[in-house]
């Protein structure tokens, strides 16, 4: 959702060679005319889009749940449709508790779940994409 009032806002680009892309991590970008700065990518854990749990073990296609669970409040109904504004309301399946939505990169089970997924991934150490060059790894 969208605050009347933002100011920025994400990109992800891709690059052809991780040489390309640790130069654009290192020296920065100009995008329409202004210096921006970038990172690496890091892979986040998987959540089904239907039911919002990160158990990793099926995606929103083989969910076991008849119909579909919102991620903001968690009540029965796409959360494309939900209305629910006050973050107050905000409901999370996984911690199962009030105040921050299943999607959010605040919950406790993400950040876990996070922190695990970064450990299994020997790249997520590196600030660069290693190449042949000592200075990335």
């Amino acid at each position: 959702r969208r605050n009347p009032n933002q100011r920025t806002a994400h990109v992800i680009l891709t690059f052809k060679s991780r040489e390309s892309a640790n130069h654009g991590i290192k020296f920065g970008l100009s995008i329409a005319s202004k210096k921006v700065y970038g990172r690496k990518l890091l892979p986040e854990p998987s959540r089904c889009l239907k039911c919002h749990l990160y158990d990793g073990s099926h995606m929103a296609t083989e969910c076991p749940n008849e119909s579909d669970s919102c991620g903001t409040c968690s009540n029965n109904h796409c959360m494309t449709t939900c209305s629910t504004m006050d973050q107050n309301c905000y409901y999370c399946v996984n911690c199962k508790s009030k105040g921050h939505a299943a999607w959010s990169q605040e919950c406790p089970t993400f950040l876990g779940k996070w922190e695990a997924h970064k450990k299994r991934n020997n790249e997520s150490i590196y600030r660069y994409y290693p190449t042949e060059d000592p200075l990335t790894w």
